[in-house]
């Protein structure tokens, strides 16, 4: 029997705007990465299940393409044979005993009858129900680029039931958590390594932490956070991701609270209006941050905060006094979000 990684897949990585430098890194080693657009990527590669594993990505798609002009030249017998093939190449990636529990199509047109037809070809050919909802199976099918050989549709078939910035190992959804995929490219940013001392200073249900443990464990991380409810859940997400490496939770005021120094790389996502903080205090915030981490920071340190606050935080770095210099501005694109990391070196 072949298996998955037997094949050569033309894959499609959905990325957010910001991260795809970051994400055609992380996928390099598994084959040819070409960028597409600021939202994705296309890999070809025969490993499908470490695709699978990428962080710094959405979601991972095996695409299918077809030379057609009309959505219903997608039910054609050997399109189906293709597709199927394909939805049982990602089945088998899948853990024993965690298998896809529905099928579900999204497409412009999703409702016409040959979309409704092709859904439901592709749920009973898989033994799937069609579930327009909760299926975790999902379909995607969009219009090709164009190719000189005619026009082309694309089927595009996830490889995870959910997308892989959905972590597995999030055991508490904690209100305001910072996007992870963000998290993993704003960390590559700063350049932690295996040698370093990691602070966060705002760390929330442990999101910065937790994925730099993903990567490499720094020699020491530290979280900080006044609510007993975040660090319960940061707690709680550390132990399902099963990464070595400690990290001490502190409950308080990172800037009153008693706080070993020495930190070589520093990181913050302070509240910002929506959910925690108020916009009306979040200057005088940023600047305190700013004096407190230069108090944590080991010399060579690099800081780094994330922020929707865009206008105060550029201000404070540009009018208040300190030893942190601005190296650069990165800017994040998510759900109308648009968080912009502000990453500052020790003079």
């Amino acid at each position: 029997m072949t298996t998955a990684t037997e094949h050569l897949h033309g894959v499609v990585l959905e990325v957010l705007d910001g991260c795809a430098p970051f994400a055609r890194d992380e996928a390099a080693p598994l084959g040819h990465v070409r960028t597409v657009s600021p939202t994705e990527l296309r890999l070809t590669t025969h490993d499908l299940a470490a695709a699978r594993t990428l962080r710094r990505v959405v979601a991972v798609y095996v695409a299918v393409r077809v030379p057609a002009r009309r959505p219903r030249e997608l039910l054609e017998t050997s399109v189906m044979r293709r597709l199927l093939d394909t939805i049982e190449t990602i089945r088998r990636l899948r853990p024993r005993g965690a298998p896809f529990t529905g099928l579900r199509l999204a497409a412009a047109g999703a409702d016409t009858p040959d979309m409704r037809r092709l859904a439901a070809e592709l749920a009973e050919g898989a033994g799937l129900p069609l579930d327009d909802e909760d299926g975790d199976l999902l379909v995607r099918v969009r219009r090709g680029d164009g190719a000189p050989s005619g026009p082309t549709w694309e089927v595009l078939l996830r490889i995870t039931p959910r997308p892989l910035s959905a972590r597995a190992w999030r055991a508490v959804d904690y209100p305001g958590a910072v996007n992870a995929t963000i998290a993993a490219c704003a960390l590559d940013l700063l350049d932690v390594g295996a040698e370093d001392s990691l602070l966060d200073m705002t760390c929330g249900s442990g999101t910065f932490l937790i994925e730099q443990s993903c990567d490499v464990a720094p020699a020491r991380s530290v979280g900080v956070d006044l609510a007993p409810a975040a660090l319960d859940a940061a707690r709680a997400n550390q132990r399902a991701a099963r990464r070595k490496g400690r990290i001490d939770w502190i409950e308080g005021d990172v800037l009153t609270a008693d706080i070993a120094p020495g930190f070589t790389r520093i990181v913050a996502n302070p509240p910002w209006g929506e959910l925690h903080g108020e916009h009306a205090t979040n200057r005088a915030l940023l600047a305190a941050l700013l004096e407190r981490a230069a108090e944590l920071a080991a010399p060579g340190a690099r800081l780094g905060i994330l922020t929707h606050e865009i206008a105060r935080m550029t201000a404070v770095a540009a009018e208040t006094p300190s030893p942190w210099a601005l190296r650069d501005e990165h800017r994040f694109f998510q759900k109308g979000h648009h968080p912009r990391l502000f990453r500052f070196d020790l003079r």
